[in-house]
């Protein structure tokens, strides 16, 4: 998250050029993905403990 908002905030930046702020606009993209895998992921697992855990009962 902490990368994300750095390169949010270098795309703000008046002072980027167009062809970088798209470089760091793709390399942004890149990190939202794999934050997005990861949660998808994590939500997965723990909808699967859940239904174990109500099975059980």
């Amino acid at each position: 998250m902490a990368k994300l908002e750095e390169l949010s905030e270098k795309i703000a930046s008046e002072d980027v050029p167009l062809d970088e702020a798209i470089k760091v606009y793709e390399e942004g993209l890149a990190y939202y993905k794999r934050c997005k895998d990861i949660l998808e992921d994590a939500n997965r697992r723990i909808l699967v403990i859940e239904e174990g855990a109500e099975t059980e009962r």
